[in-house]
């Protein structure tokens, strides 16, 4: 169950909309790729955002629409092409029974209400449909991106909480099967107000107060000045862990029972 500052921080998104779309990376095409393996599908990418996920997908060929609960976010992706979007949430998704054949969620499944958002995935998707779970995390083996990391997460950096493991949900569940795993390497290129973007865009720094917020941006500032040597962008890594599961028996018999 989310906390107040949970909640919070799960609707300040759309503050920053802008600064998401700018700062935030997009996501490996091999990666959507091993989730979703050959063929043309018709794919429900749930929280989209501004459409990271979203477009990635569109430009493999599938057709896609996003959902999300913020409009700020989804005036960002209805700009892109070959994307439909709709205002919805997980916990109550506006589309009809087994109408897609896969659900993805790009940085977004940890927000969710999982006890009412994994049967409404199991209600949309076909019987023989996927859900890709997808997170792009910080390679914080590099020592100015544990920094930036640091200055922008704070002290669940320090104490090992920031990443959310999606493994005990799925298995919990009974609406899903096996769930397999993978990881894949990509880099982001930013100058420092790429740098500074991508800082704005995190929940944790989008709802301090101003003043807390400028001294979150000037430590960034600072971090940019002493590893940046312009006019070379500086090159963010990240590994992206991905997660692939299909609906149980269970839900696809229930799904005959609608």
């Amino acid at each position: 169950m989310m906390t107040t500052d949970d909640s919070a921080r799960a609707h300040s998104f759309g503050a920053v909309a802008a600064a998401y779309d700018a700062g935030r990376p997009t996501f490996p095409a091999d990666a959507l790729t091993w989730i979703l393996g050959p063929g043309r599908l018709q794919i429900l990418d749930l929280g989209a955002g501004t459409g990271k996920l979203a477009q990635v997908a569109a430009a493999l060929g599938h057709d896609v629409v996003a959902v999300d609960p913020s409009e700020e976010m989804l005036a960002v992706c209805r700009k892109l092409a070959g994307v439909d979007t709709m205002v919805g949430a997980a916990e109550s998704i506006p589309l009809a029974h087994a109408s897609v054949d896969a659900v993805i969620v790009g940085q977004a499944f940890h927000w969710f209400d999982h006890a009412r958002a994994l049967p409404e995935i199991a209600r949309v998707l076909r019987p023989h449909g996927v859900l890709g779970l997808l997170w792009n995390n910080y390679d914080t083996v590099v020592p100015w991106v544990r920094r930036l990391h640091r200055a922008m997460i704070g002290e669940d950096f320090l104490a090992g909480n920031d990443e959310f493991d999606p493994m005990p949900t799925l298995l919990q569940s009974d609406l899903f099967s096996m769930v397999e795993t993978a990881r894949f390497r990509h880099w982001h290129d930013l100058d420092r107000t790429g740098l500074k973007q991508l800082a704005m865009s995190h929940s944790r720094v989008a709802v301090l107060t101003e003043s807390r917020r400028e001294s979150v941006l000037d430590q960034i500032d600072a971090i940019y000045d002493g590893t940046a040597r312009p006019p070379e962008p500086l090159r963010m890594p990240y590994f992206t862990n991905c997660y692939r599961t299909r609906p149980s028996d269970l839900a696809n018999y229930r799904r005959t029972m609608v």
